[in-house]
């Protein structure tokens, strides 16, 4: 059964467009010259990346979601599947909250200078990224 979930994931996720990963690639942001030129960046990648994990964990949850109405499944199958999907559901929510307090966090330590903000757009850009390849990795989500 695992494997039917993962292609149909697998499938969807082709279709509906894979986010960008951009965990492996260089900062985007790194050869900005100012603290606010790194900023308005950091801002702008940390809110694609982040509107992109939102997407993926919603359409992971959707197509469980799906794959549990198939007549063809026993009941003990499409409850799992319908587990999974608002496990999925939940484990975003509490994740962005995780994400916002640390991040916070990771501001408040900048205690002088202008550089907390910088700090906590990089700090959400970092988790989105991060969050985007645990998705990936742990659905057998194609790249």
């Amino acid at each position: 059964m695992k494997t039917v979930a993962v292609v149909a994931l697998s499938i969807l996720v082709c279709f509906v467009g894979s986010p960008r990963l951009n965990a492996q690639s260089s900062d985007p942001c790194s050869d900005k010259n100012s603290n606010v030129e790194m900023r308005d960046c950091y801002s702008k990648e940390q809110a694609r990346v982040n509107r992109d994990t939102d997407l993926l964990a919603g359409t992971i949850a959707a197509q469980f979601r799906k794959l549990a109405q198939d007549p063809a499944l026993g009941p003990t199958e499409a409850s799992l599947l319908r587990k999974a999907a608002s496990a999925v559901t939940r484990s975003e929510e509490t994740w962005r909250a995780y994400r916002d307090q640390h991040c916070h966090a990771v501001a408040y330590s900048w205690t002088t200078g202008t550089g907390s903000g910088t700090a906590y757009e990089s700090c959400l850009f970092r988790l989105g990224q991060a969050r985007l390849e645990e998705l990936h990795s742990a659905f057998n989500l194609p790249k």
